[in-house]
């Protein structure tokens, strides 16, 4: 009976390892997706609550409270009108940072009165690091919303 040689042995071994470099790769390369695509649905989560927020603040809140929107020109939107995303955001800092960047702007009327304010909104992310990691790539996720003044006509 003839047994197996040493140099058998290694050519088995090696088309062993050979064949499962490329399962090893896609599994590395599955987590990797799972993780980006984990941080999009985290980013568009906090997009949801913010724009739910908004939408359900009084218009005459608007114009109280920021009263730079009836200048017409882009304002950053105040942190006290979206205090349930800020909870989620620093929750979140637990495991990952986001941070959000919100600007609105608001449309007249000729009479001078509040017709719509458009809202846009921003949540980025470093896919690995927090907010000071300069040397990754910022990642982001926009939406933008119109709440109309139903109690006005343009």
């Amino acid at each position: 009976m003839r047994g197996l040689t040493m140099v058998e042995v290694l050519v088995a071994i090696a088309i062993i390892v050979i064949a499962f470099i490329p399962l090893v790769n896609l599994i590395s390369s599955n987590a990797v997706t799972t993780v980006k695509v984990g941080n999009y649905a985290r980013a568009s989560g906090v997009l949801t609550k913010f724009m739910e927020e908004l939408k359900h603040i009084p218009i005459k809140k608007f114009q109280e409270d920021a009263p730079d929107i009836m200048s017409g020109n882009p304002i950053d939107v105040p942190v006290a009108f979206y205090p349930d995303t800020v909870a989620s955001l620093e929750e979140l800092k637990k495991e990952k940072e986001f941070w959000l960047k919100a600007s609105m702007k608001a449309a007249k009327n000729e009479a001078g009165q509040l017709v719509e304010i458009a809202i846009s909104a921003e949540v980025l992310w470093h896919e690995r690091g927090d907010k000071t990691a300069a040397n990754e790539p910022v990642r982001n996720l926009r939406d933008f919303a119109l709440i109309f003044n139903n109690e006005t006509r343009f």
